[in-house]
């Protein structure tokens, strides 16, 4: 009986373990052409406090990581006065650049090892 059990507890906690033996996990955004001139941002580590590598047109910035919870991504940088919102449910993604917030629809592609 301990044998069956100790096997019960076991293959749960390994199928509730979604990435147990990941490696690496880079998320790509590629958005449509938008007035903000966004074009991608990479995202290699997704932890709080890491770097997003986001494009505009020709000019790349890296952008601090600072919300990370069940439903959303959030970008900060204080400096450009750009907070971006990336949404885990869906494609859209919330861009507030100074006075100006808009919805952008970009298409999202995982890759993990």
């Amino acid at each position: 009986i301990m044998k069956n059990l100790f096997l019960i507890l076991l293959i749960i906690l390994f199928s509730s373990c979604e990435d147990l033996f990941l490696r690496f996990k880079y998320q790509t955004i590629d958005c449509q052409k938008n007035s903000f001139n966004l074009d991608k941002i990479s995202i290699k580590d997704d932890t709080v406090g890491s770097f997003a590598d986001v494009q505009f047109k020709d000019i790349y910035y890296k952008i601090r990581i600072y919300k990370n919870d069940q439903n959303t991504i959030s970008l900060r940088n204080e400096d450009l006065n750009i907070e971006i919102d990336i949404f885990k449910t869906n494609e859209d993604i919330r861009v507030s650049y100074k006075n100006t917030i808009k919805r952008l629809s970009c298409s999202r592609k995982t890759f993990k090892m």
